[in-house]
């Protein structure tokens, strides 16, 4: 069965490769030469990625480009699953015959769907490996049910259930007994996927299912890139802050959807299953500068080996406000945090020398245990107490796109303080980099002013090598409080459209709810990773009413023999809630 589907599978795949209006033929083509013309004209295959590129005509290349990003990724990029070496979507005596063929072959072949031991070498341990794989398959359960059961319930329906807050502000419930239903044919609740045409997951089929189904859009990982830079209204890409599905996993939910996405019958093949690789991000690339806003960028600066550098940067103030709605970062390896602070409305102090690192943790840091601080460090540390968070993320790249509407509001009066913070636990220097972009709209498309919400607890005492649950609880005039913009009237209702936690390494969960006026606590935010907390997209947003409060709620297991307290550096611990909101 999964041997004639595989052929039917590859059948479709040569017939749509020769189909005109698909954009069929893979030829890698040069983006400089099509003139320097702003005609959006396609997707190309450059050789190793798909780029949307303008010009003034195709010129004779016009069956060599696609329409969509989708198009070209699926015929151009070629991502074999783990033993699959054919990419025939089953993995079988085939794949046997052409991993000896490899290994036989005088030039040193290599290819990754052939290392079952995963050492960089293809031998004769990777062909037993591959044989006792194919040996060992005994799951005869319906292709459905193996993603139902092995897939959604554990990555998915622990956010998605019945009653639960994601379920109700996605339309959306994946638990075990009614996920099928909810899923196939059904509209988003997404506004920009509804726009594109999707349906949450479609049985059409081939690369047309696969293309209208916005499932695959939100888990599929591997286009982190082209998701967030051309889908900037689709939210988050699920789970939810990770971990993400195995590329495994994805195969073979993929070929479950190219062959109709059916609840009943076998249609993939379950050693797919067994590639347990996951996405990792890719390298540190520059930015472009925006179209319409600035670019900050900092760097190259040294981080010294086995240290932790942080600093401030001030930059000046623009000689005219503008409008922020999409911000971008990319930072080099080894980033803890970059976040953007603005001098608070209350500092009346001296503003700090432009363009200048001014550090927080080396070399004062030292000094200042040895009993001896440096005067300079005191006051940059004091600095720190009067800034006003504006963006700030925890993850090596990050774009994101307000609601459409929505942006932030800067004024010629906004000092800015850039803070990246990196680590070095090598015994090399490593070299940190920041980029930022801030895009700017015009002020007749801005509906809502966006406004910056910051919840904290310094209340923080660890005990030593035990687990410490802590909780704070913020009341609606306390949230209110922790806005630097005011309601425009008492009718107004506030709308949260992101969030997300801060904390340090001893972090093992951040949880972030909802307190009703009945006493119900409702969780709508789980952070697991300090490192890269999720940024939670809330589309709808969310409505605090008053009567309602926010908990904080953070989990931290101190391994240390020491009392660990809040404070800056990596060792010491945070508990903040961070936010976006504006008032409807």
């Amino acid at each position: 069965m999964i041997l004639f589907q595989s052929i039917q599978k590859a059948m479709f795949f040569l017939l749509v490769m020769y189909n005109i209006s698909f954009g069929q033929n893979c030829t890698s083509l040069n983006a400089n030469t099509y003139g320097d013309c702003s005609t959006p004209l396609g997707y190309i295959w450059t050789g190793y990625e798909c780029i949307f590129i303008s010009g003034c005509d195709m010129g004779d290349d016009e069956e060599f480009f696609f329409n969509t990003f989708e198009e070209c990724d699926f015929f151009c990029v070629e991502d074999l699953s783990l033993g699959d070496l054919n990419n025939d979507s089953s993995i079988d005596i085939i794949d046997i015959v052409q991993l000896v063929n490899y290994i036989l072959d005088d030039s040193n072949s290599y290819i990754d769907a052939g290392d079952l031991n995963l050492d960089l070498i293809l031998n004769v341990v990777d062909i037993v490996s591959l044989v006792n794989l194919i040996l060992s398959n005994n799951d005869n359960r319906d292709t459905w049910t193996i993603i139902n059961q092995d897939i959604l319930t554990p990555k998915c329906a622990n956010c998605h259930y019945e009653g639960s807050f994601f379920a109700e502000t996605s339309n959306l419930i994946l638990t075990e007994d009614v996920a099928y239903s909810q899923l196939i044919n059904r509209s988003p609740d997404n506004v920009g996927a509804l726009n594109d045409g999707l349906t949450l997951l479609s049985d059409e089929g081939g690369l047309l299912g696969l293309l209208l189904s916005f499932v695959w859009e939100k888990i599929n990982i591997n286009n982190e890139s082209h998701y967030y830079s051309e889908h900037p209204y689709y939210g988050e890409i699920m789970p939810l802050g990770g971990p993400f599905l195995t590329n495994g996993e994805l195969d073979f939910i993929e070929d479950w959807i190219w062959q109709g996405a059916p609840n009943i019958g076998i249609v993939a093949d379950p050693l797919i299953l067994n590639d347990n690789s996951i996405y990792e991000s890719p390298d540190f690339v520059p930015l472009d500068p925006p179209a319409m806003g600035i670019q900050y960028h900092i760097g190259p600066f040294d981080v010294l080996p086995n240290t932790e550098r942080e600093f401030l940067y001030h930059v000046p103030s623009l000689g005219s406000e503008y409008y922020v709605n999409r911000v971008q970062m990319s930072m080099a390896p080894g980033t803890h945090h970059f976040i953007l602070y603005k001098f608070s409305d209350n500092y009346f102090g001296p503003m700090p020398n432009e363009y200048e690192y001014r550090d927080i943790h080396f070399p004062y840091i030292d000094q200042f245990i040895n009993g001896s601080p440096n005067p300079q460090w005191i006051q940059n540390v004091q600095t720190l107490q009067e800034h006003t968070f504006i963006f700030g993320t925890q993850w090596p790249a990050w774009d994101y796109t307000f609601p459409e509407g929505v942006a932030l509001k800067v004024t010629t009066d906004f000092a800015l303080d850039l803070n990246p913070h990196y680590f070095n636990y090598t015994n090399e220097i490593l070299q940190g980099e920041v980029y930022l972009n801030l895009h700017a709209t015009y002020p007749e498309n801005v509906i809502y002013e966006a406004g910056i919400l910051q919840l904290g607890d310094n209340d923080i005492n660890l005990p030593p090598n035990q687990e410490t649950t802590l909780e704070e609880v913020f009341s609606a005039n306390q949230i209110l409080n922790g806005i630097n913009i005011e309601p425009p009237n008492n009718q107004s209702e506030l709308k949260i459209f992101q969030l997300f936690s801060h904390a340090h390494q001893l972090m093992t969960r951040f949880d972030i709810l909802i307190l009703h006026e009945n006493g119900y606590e409702e969780l709508i935010y789980t952070a697991l990773d300090y490192e890269h907390p999720p940024i939670l997209e809330l589309d709808p947003p969310l409505t605090i009413n008053q009567g309602q409060s926010l908990i904080s709620r953070a989990t931290y297991y101190n391994y240390t023999d020491e009392y660990v307290n809040f404070g800056l550096l990596s060792t010491d611990e945070m508990m903040i809630i961070f936010g976006l909101v504006y008032f409807e």
